[in-house]
């Protein structure tokens, strides 16, 4: 393993963050969606370098370089061109997610999310006070259940929570998916908010296509969410980029003083800053040793009674445990009794309750070590 994806134990062990504190050492961690791997030294090289010259004042340079250097990165990867001046910074996915969705509805209004999704737009949508409308995806193949969603949309939902490429499943949305889901947003104007922070953790040579690239007049009802947080392994420098293709939020978010939604820290945007304009070498190198876990998986998992579909991106398994002897709670149970720490599917959507999600974002050793413990425990 090259130097850059060398992971120390010791040190993971030593540092402050959610995932190697909240359990006890005997307990190895595959639950929040943190790398072990370091993150690029371009990142860590800017955060150093103000520490080095105690620059804590204003700096708000970085910060002003965000937005070019998100479009720079989704134009280089896409062939995206966003218009600068239709994004706008915020300080997490979910902080846009939020911000976004009050802005464009009233208290009662349907919200609709397919799950098994990311936790907290359930979440978000409950706080504000407005209806979830959940609409569980089809679990043969992920895929979007349309007529479900068709008639749903045509008086019950206001906003899309979309999530491309999909957590938990690492499923990826086909053109085909995609073209069916457009025409009745359109057709039913409706807004939708696509969380693409994903969207650089692609395996098997698929290309990222945005859902803002699927044609004008979807774009123009899409909020694009952007952040380096899960392709940089920056989850606590709290920076998200989005390109706000609806012109209703942007004059929305234009009546509000400039500082009312808040912004980045100096040291979160350096840090962003730098890797998406020095970090690809970098992320070649992860993708290498995260499909080289994703295989592992695959083959370790071949003949187990625990179901995995592949995922196409993400550094998630979606593990279902249905047809073992731990199915009413697999991840309290491989807790317990094998010391490793899953995130509970039921956190995902109440038809999630024998699954559990698997973060493979480390080295070898531990993920087969994770591998082990919980097979040990199913035998």
């Amino acid at each position: 393993m090259k130097d850059s994806l060398r992971v120390d134990l010791d040190r993971l062990r030593s540092i402050k963050g959610m995932k190697w504190t909240k359990y006890e050492k005997d307990v190895l961690p595959a639950f929040v969606a943190d790398m072990d791997f370091e993150p690029p030294n371009s990142a860590c090289e800017a955060l150093k370098e103000m520490v080095d010259m105690k620059d804590f004042g204003y700096k708000f340079n970085h910060i002003d370089h965000l937005i070019p250097a998100w479009t720079n990165w989704i134009s280089n990867r896409d062939g995206l061109k966003l218009p600068e001046a239709q994004c706008a910074v915020f300080t997490s996915s979910i902080h846009a997610l939020e911000a976004v969705m009050v802005l464009h509805t009233k208290p009662n209004d349907g919200v609709a999310l397919f799950s098994p999704v990311y936790h907290p737009f359930a979440k978000a949508v409950k706080s504000a006070g407005r209806k979830l409308i959940d609409i569980p995806l089809l679990e043969e193949d992920w895929t979007i259940d349309i007529e479900r969603f068709n008639e749903l949309a045509k008086s019950e939902i206001k906003v899309v929570l979309f999530c491309q490429p999909h957590n938990p499943t690492g499923h990826l949305f086909s053109e085909d998916e995609i073209t069916e889901f457009a025409e009745i947003v359109i057709k039913q104007n409706l807004l939708v908010i696509s969380d693409e922070i994903w969207a650089d953790l692609i395996f098997d040579g698929i290309s990222h296509k945005p859902l803002a690239a699927h044609g004008q007049e979807l774009q123009e009802r899409i909020v694009t969410v952007g952040s380096a947080s899960k392709t940089f392994n920056l989850a606590g420098a709290r920076c998200s980029v989005a390109h706000i293709g609806d012109q209703s939020i942007r004059e929305k978010l234009s009546e509000f003083p400039e500082h009312y939604f808040g912004q980045p820290s100096s040291f979160g945007a350096a840090a962003t800053v730098a890797a998406w304009e020095s970090g690809k070498s970098w992320l070649q190198s992860i993708l290498r040793q995260l499909h080289e876990n994703r295989e592992f998986l695959i083959k370790s998992l071949t003949g187990t009674d625990i179901k995995m579909d592949t995922p196409q991106a993400t550094y998630l398994a979606w593990l279902n445990f249905s047809n073992t002897n731990i199915s009413q709670d697999p991840s309290k149970v491989i807790l317990e009794k094998g010391r490793v720490a899953l995130e509970p599917g039921s956190k995902f959507g109440p038809q999630s309750h024998s699954f559990a999600r698997l973060n493979f974002a480390t080295s070898p050793e531990i993920l087969e070590s994770i591998v082990e413990r919980i097979l040990d425990v199913l035998n």
